[in-house]
């Protein structure tokens, strides 16, 4: 396991995240995270996240299994897996993120494997692999200050997904299921309609089910009942209006939160950050090639 040597803060020291992206890899958000006493709540990522953790070690609960990264080592969450994040031990973890478009890992997966079949899988939440960790360090270190060129920079991050990928990742066969059209269409209701207080009945009409079968099939299905990913729509809705540069107030009412303080409250225990320090952060106004985003807490 490779060592960073880099210390967390002190105990007088809050979660700090710095948000920041590079024109060179327009599909990908990285972040400089610090989180002393977070808990993020359970919830999942249009994208892929992965990154290495430098300081502690991070605990989540994926796939069914507690997993924990610790320092050195590789986190891993692939798109619409839920999970959570804390402090495995002691007083937390510090860890350098990459949010990555889905589409963009499955262009360079599928160079890797000859042929596209879907987005790749891997399966496992924390990986130990000290060459990977050390290109992922290579690329964050030398792009983030802008000494990198736009050729060595898209080099450097195709190869550290198809390692990843070539090392650890496949593509799990379809496991087909009655419910999933039933659940498919409840979530493109929900996403349609998340400004309005629905309520379960509703839901479960939809499908002609009972309530409690809708529920049951839902959760298994998202791995969240209802309530809880109406309530990531709508913090997911809120992060790209914030992104588009509207006001945390107006992001607010146009996601179906009830006010401002609705929002910061469920915003920090998904993304890390609260609105308007997220605003500050990757507001279109501060664009530039390897931007800072902001010092002030995509979390886990």
């Amino acid at each position: 396991m490779e060592k960073n040597g880099d210390a967390l803060p002190g105990p007088s020291e809050k979660n700090r995240t710095r948000f920041w992206r590079s024109e060179y890899l327009p599909g990908v958000l990285f972040l400089d995270g610090t989180f002393l006493d977070m808990n993020f709540s359970r919830h999942s990522h249009e994208t892929y996240a992965f990154g290495v953790i430098e300081s502690g070690a991070l605990a989540f609960r994926y796939r069914g299994e507690d997993v924990v990264a610790s320092e050195g080592m590789l986190g891993m969450v692939v798109p619409g897996e839920v999970h959570d994040g804390h402090p495995a031990v002691g007083r937390g973890w510090r860890y350098r993120m990459a949010y990555a478009d889905p589409e963009s890992v499955r262009t360079i997966a599928g160079g890797l494997w000859g042929k596209d079949q879907g987005l790749p899988f891997i399966g496992r939440g924390a990986l130990e692999s000290r060459e990977l960790a050390a290109l992922f360090r290579r690329l964050i270190g030398e792009l983030q200050p802008g000494t990198m060129d736009r050729l060595t920079a898209s080099s450097l991050w195709t190869a550290f997904i198809s390692e990843l990928f070539g090392r650890f990742g496949e593509y799990p066969a379809a496991v087909p299921r009655a419910s999933r059209g039933s659940v498919r269409a409840a979530c493109a209701f929900l996403r349609e309609n998340m400004t309005r207080n629905i309520s379960l009945d509703e839901l479960a009409a939809l499908s002609s089910l009972s309530p409690w079968h809708f529920l049951r099939i839902f959760r298994d299905e998202t791995g969240l009942p209802p309530h809880a990913y109406l309530t990531q729509l709508r913090v997911r809705t809120a992060e790209r209006l914030l992104r588009e540069g509207y006001t945390p107030s107006r992001a607010a009412a146009e996601a179906g939160f009830a006010d401002q303080s609705h929002l910061t409250r469920w915003f920090r225990r998904i993304v890390g950050a609260t609105p308007a320090a997220f605003l500050k952060e990757v507001s279109p106004a501060g664009a530039r090639h390897s931007r800072s985003e902001g010092e002030n807490g995509h979390g886990q």
